[in-house]
């Protein structure tokens, strides 16, 4: 089975908010909205680091430094619309200020047809909602 390496950011703010972004995953079977955590594949010859650092520049436009280990890490298995994959995905937690800038300016062309929204979760509303993966990262906030 194919397995598609991802990195992944839980960022959080200074009043324990988390950001999240709201996508429809078009080439997954039944079109999934999901809110997730900004972040996406690992590019050959790219570390998870490097790559998370490319993925936040392009879908938020902010530059971060990254020195922490990573929180946790899962294998997803997704029902892709041109087989199943497995979604090996690394989660690094990444603290920003509420009132940082933010961009989807730099996002790919096919991030921007699939992008919905970009909003803060407290983790009390974030429990009450079933379109959000993983829910594993309501143990990291």
């Amino acid at each position: 089975m194919r397995i598609r390496k991802c990195s992944r950011a839980v960022i959080v703010n200074e009043f324990n908010k988390i950001l999240l972004q709201k996508f429809e995953f078009k080439d997954v079977v039944g079109n999934k909205v999901l809110w997730v955590t900004p972040g996406g594949g690992v590019k050959e010859n790219e570390t998870p680091v490097e790559a998370l650092k490319r993925e936040l520049n392009e879908e938020l436009g902010i530059v971060v430094d990254i020195h922490d280990k990573p929180i946790f890490e899962m294998d997803v298995l997704i029902e892709g619309k041109r087989g199943p994959f497995i979604s090996r995905e690394i989660y690094y937690k990444i603290a920003i200020q509420s009132d940082t800038i933010l961009s989807i300016e730099n996002m790919t062309k096919n991030e921007k047809d699939t992008f919905i929204e970009l909003k803060w979760w407290s983790k009390e509303k974030l429990q009450k909602i079933e379109n959000f993966a993983p829910r594993e990262i309501l143990n990291y906030f």
